[in-house]
């Protein structure tokens, strides 16, 4: 009887198929490796870098207005740039290339902010256009990101891969929101904030450096399709019957760009109200921050039951209310022990929204469609970002930084947010539910909750 091992290479010889599986086990075994380190690197870039854009800000000397629009008007640059991807992703020849190059210019981005803060001197103009570099970097490859990751990721166990990556992705954020928060609070005692400042952004940049060395050395699946194919094959196969649902993402889309803009009314505003009016120290700052991280982390599996037993349209409506009295319980009190419960809360709520809003918009789109729309929607919602933002600082410019303009601002994106739910009503949304959606962090915002993409291979239907 001969040996096990010398069955097994008997076979692989006589049968070319075996190697071709076991070569294509073993490529993806190492993309999905790399997928993991790709993740853990991203992660704590975003927590140590972009999530103290609005701080740093402060500390380089530029007022609280300028703080929050940095948090806030560059998004539109790459919600901008990701319209017209699609081109670029065919002309520079395939989406590796395109998301790769896009990770290494997010890494340049931060150099100039890191010799900055060394050097203590930065204007408006220049920080703008350097956070605006960051975001085109990061949102123009998005929607590419997604559709190669779906080629890379074996459908079988697809749910479990992402859940995972999804989770080592939050754990390496907070790590890095912390670890950066305590430095800068050492620094700042030794009247060396700027020096933590340029630490932290040169970490940031080696960690999306090894990001995008992890996504170049992950190989290309079986299929490699262009985004302008993809469009021309959508649209040559669109059906007359899935016209409904386009309308009924339309009327979500309506009720989450118009949310957006009272949101932003008041929420890239939180850092310097904390910072500038409270005067925070940046362990207290960074404590309430990742309450509510933690709050919003740990609820989306609660909402994710809720989901699957009465449908995503109660969670969206759960989240929508919920959002709505959080900006103004800012006026209430200032002592420390009522902010961490409204922390506590808004991380919850906005776990409910976003979770409630993905698994409805994906719900309500045909699949093959889910790409193209979902940059329709960034642009909508970048959009809806800076137009809030740009009204807040309106505001702020003409009645002043004070405490009580702050409070002008909270209630009135609490009254605004309240209105919005009157275009929820009007929806039509499905009965049937997704089970569950993963979910990328790509910035950390006290108030405003958290910049997030949704994954759509890990939409689990």
């Amino acid at each position: 009887m001969l040996p096990q091992s010398r069955i097994f290479l008997m076979d692989r010889i006589l049968n070319p198929a075996t190697n071709l599986r076991t070569a294509s086990a073993g490529k993806s075994d190492r993309n999905l490796t790399r997928s993991m380190g790709d993740a853990a690197c991203f992660g704590g870039m975003v927590g140590c870098g972009e999530t103290y854009f609005s701080a740093f800000a402060l500390a380089v000397g530029l007022s609280e207005t300028a703080s929050g629009l940095i948090a806030s008007i560059p998004l539109l640059v790459g919600g901008v740039i990701q319209l017209v991807s699609p081109r670029a992703i065919a002309w520079i020849g395939g989406y590796r290339r395109w998301i790769v190059a896009g990770a290494v210019l997010q890494s340049l981005a931060f150099l100039p902010l890191a010799y900055a803060a060394w050097t203590g001197s930065l204007s408006i103009v220049m920080f703008l256009l350097i956070a605006s570099v960051y975001w085109a970097a990061g949102l123009s490859t998005g929607p590419a990101w997604n559709t190669w990751i779906e080629q890379i990721v074996p459908t079988a166990g697809r749910a479990r891969f992402f859940s995972r990556r999804s989770r080592l992705q939050q754990i390496c954020t907070f790590s890095g929101l912390m670890v950066a928060g305590l430095v800068l609070q050492w620094t700042s005692h030794q009247d060396m904030a700027l020096t933590g400042f340029a630490g932290l952004f040169f970490v940031a940049a080696m960690l999306r450096l090894v990001s995008a060395s992890f996504l170049h050395r992950t190989r290309n699946g079986p299929q490699n399709v262009t985004h302008v194919e993809l469009r021309q094959r959508e649209v040559a196969e669109k059906p007359e019957e899935e016209r409904v649902d386009y309308r009924s993402a339309i009327q979500l889309l309506a009720y989450l760009v118009a949310m957006q803009v009272f949101i932003q009314l008041s929420g890239p505003y939180f850092v310097p109200y904390m910072l500038g009016q409270l005067e925070f120290d940046y362990v207290v700052y960074v404590g309430l921050i990742a309450l509510a991280f933690l709050s919003k982390v740990i609820s989306f599996a609660f909402w994710g039951r809720i989901a699957e037993e009465s449908g995503a349209a109660k969670v969206l409506w759960f989240g929508g209310i919920g959002l709505v009295p959080l900006a103004s319980l800012w006026i209430v009190s200032t002592n420390l022990v009522w902010l961490a419960v409204i922390q506590i809360l808004s991380g919850i709520a906005w776990a409910a929204y976003e979770l409630g809003f993905f698994l409805m918009f994906f719900e309500t789109l045909p699949a093959k469609h889910r790409t193209r729309l979902l940059t329709y929607h960034n642009f909508a919602n970048t959009l809806a970002i800076c137009v809030g933002a740009l009204a807040g600082a309106a505001i702020l410019a003409y009645w002043g930084t004070t405490s009580q303009t702050y409070y002008y601002l909270f209630g009135l994106s609490s009254t605004g947010r309240l209105l919005c739910l009157g275009l929820l009503v009007g929806a039509v949304l499905p009965k049937h539910s997704l089970k569950s959606i993963g979910m990328r962090v790509l910035s950390i915002r006290p108030g405003a909750g958290s910049v997030t993409a949704p994954i759509i291979a890990s939409a689990e239907e």
